[in-house]
């Protein structure tokens, strides 16, 4: 249900016997029913982006132990089976490229990813003749492991607050500053700006125990 369902009329009309100023609530819901929506969206966009980047972690994966496991031979040449797969390897990893942007996961601005990214798949295209090519590529495998692992580690927000955060704001706004620090914000302005408003209407004519269990459980039922 996007807008209010019967659960949340009922609270309704209890707000409005308990004396709660409706005005301020009619107003809240419009931002309710906006947020509820784009939760299921900003969801759905979560799951699909995570699934790309954990193939992605998965062929960095098969890449790096083919490497380490690979000899350089005396006519200075690898297996054509290696070089192969390779390039088969990366010919999957393209298609994802640019699909995993987001300011929660890994951001269009992240220059160091993209940068070893577009990297990595130019090395695979290029020759392995020499061990030392090999060890090359090894090495930028490694790194880029390195930050997909850490972006899949990541802390986002809820969804509820990021789709109230994206209400009235941008990327434009936290793109530059620490991981933490995005999440911070999202969550403050979650909190001060669309939880606050409802908290302190409701708290003039319920109790704090009430309120905290309609807040933080049945509204989103």
């Amino acid at each position: 249900m996007l807008g209010f369902d019967d659960s949340l009329k009922s609270l309704k009309r209890e707000w409005k016997d308990a004396g709660v100023d409706m005005n301020v609530v009619r107003d809240w819901q419009k931002q309710y029913d906006k947020v509820k929506k784009q939760a299921v969206v900003l969801e759905s966009q979560y799951v699909q982006i995570k699934s790309e980047l954990e193939k992605i972690y998965e062929l960095l994966l098969v890449l790096e132990q083919m490497l380490v496991s690979t000899k350089v031979r005396e006519n200075g040449a690898t297996s054509f089976a290696v070089k192969s797969k390779v390039l088969e390897i990366a010919k999957e990893m393209k298609k994802y490229q640019e699909h995993f942007n987001h300011e929660f996961l890994i951001s269009k601005e992240d220059s160091e990813f993209h940068l070893t990214y577009s990297t990595l798949l130019s090395l695979c295209n290029g020759p392995m003749n020499e061990s030392q090519q090999i060890l090359i590529l090894q090495s930028e495998v490694e790194n880029l492991l390195a930050l997909a692992k850490e972006a899949l580690e990541k802390e986002w927000p809820s969804f509820y607050e990021m789709a109230f955060y994206y209400l009235g704001r941008s990327d434009k706004e936290i793109f530059d500053i620490p991981h933490s620090d995005k999440v911070a914000k999202v969550k403050r302005v979650y909190e001060n700006e669309f939880m606050k408003p409802i908290r302190e209407v409701l708290l003039a004519r319920l109790s704090q125990e009430r309120v905290q269990k309609i807040l933080e459980e049945e509204i989103w039922n």
